[in-house]
Protein backbone atom coordinates (compact mmCIF):
# COMPACT_ATOMS: atom_id res chain seq x y z
CA UNK A 1 0.00 0.00 0.00
CA UNK A 2 2.66 2.27 0.36
CA UNK A 3 3.59 2.54 -2.78
CA UNK A 4 0.44 3.45 -3.96
CA UNK A 5 0.00 5.85 -1.22
CA UNK A 6 2.42 8.74 -2.68
CA UNK A 7 0.62 8.18 -6.51
CA UNK A 8 -2.61 8.26 -5.36
CA UNK A 9 -3.01 12.06 -5.12
CA UNK A 10 -1.41 12.67 -8.85
CA UNK A 11 -3.31 10.06 -10.29
CA UNK A 12 -6.28 11.98 -9.53
CA UNK A 13 -5.27 14.84 -11.13
CA UNK A 14 -4.36 13.03 -13.88
CA UNK A 15 -8.06 11.67 -14.25
CA UNK A 16 -9.60 15.69 -13.46
CA UNK A 17 -7.40 16.85 -16.48
CA UNK A 18 -8.84 13.67 -18.62
CA UNK A 19 -11.92 14.33 -17.90
CA UNK A 20 -11.42 17.97 -18.82
CA UNK A 21 -9.89 17.35 -21.98
CA UNK A 22 -12.56 14.62 -23.02
CA UNK A 23 -15.50 16.61 -22.13
CA UNK A 24 -15.52 19.12 -25.24
CA UNK A 25 -14.96 15.96 -27.85
CA UNK A 26 -18.49 14.34 -26.66
CA UNK A 27 -20.84 15.07 -29.50
CA UNK A 28 -23.61 17.62 -28.46
CA UNK A 29 -26.91 17.29 -30.11
CA UNK A 30 -29.84 19.65 -30.44
CA UNK A 31 -33.23 17.81 -31.14
CA UNK A 32 -36.77 18.92 -33.03
CA UNK A 33 -37.86 20.81 -30.25
CA UNK A 34 -34.45 22.93 -29.36
CA UNK A 35 -33.24 21.28 -26.51
CA UNK A 36 -29.28 20.48 -26.33
CA UNK A 37 -28.27 16.54 -25.38
CA UNK A 38 -24.95 16.74 -23.93
CA UNK A 39 -24.23 13.45 -22.52
CA UNK A 40 -20.96 14.21 -21.71
CA UNK A 41 -22.01 17.04 -19.51
CA UNK A 42 -21.27 15.63 -16.02
CA UNK A 43 -17.40 14.91 -17.15
CA UNK A 44 -17.00 18.41 -16.02
CA UNK A 45 -18.09 18.39 -12.75
CA UNK A 46 -16.58 15.15 -12.14
CA UNK A 47 -13.56 16.51 -13.43
CA UNK A 48 -13.46 19.18 -10.55
CA UNK A 49 -14.11 16.55 -7.90
CA UNK A 50 -11.13 14.35 -9.03
CA UNK A 51 -8.75 17.29 -9.09
CA UNK A 52 -9.69 19.06 -6.07
CA UNK A 53 -9.61 15.50 -4.32
CA UNK A 54 -6.22 15.01 -5.87
CA UNK A 55 -4.70 18.31 -4.17
CA UNK A 56 -6.48 17.29 -1.28
CA UNK A 57 -5.01 13.91 -0.88
CA UNK A 58 -1.47 15.09 -2.18
CA UNK A 59 -1.46 17.72 1.00
CA UNK A 60 -2.38 15.81 3.51
CA UNK A 61 0.18 13.17 2.48
CA UNK A 62 2.69 15.68 2.33
CA UNK A 63 1.75 16.76 5.32
CA UNK A 64 1.67 13.52 6.81
CA UNK A 65 5.26 12.26 5.90
CA UNK A 66 6.72 15.96 6.71
CA UNK A 67 5.13 15.99 10.35
CA UNK A 68 6.52 12.26 10.53
CA UNK A 69 10.28 13.14 9.51
CA UNK A 70 9.90 15.82 12.93
CA UNK A 71 9.45 13.03 14.93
Amino acid sequence: MKKWSKWFGPILILMGVLCLVIAPFVPVEIDAEGFVHEPGFFLIPVSYVFFLSGIIVTLVMTLRKKLRKQN
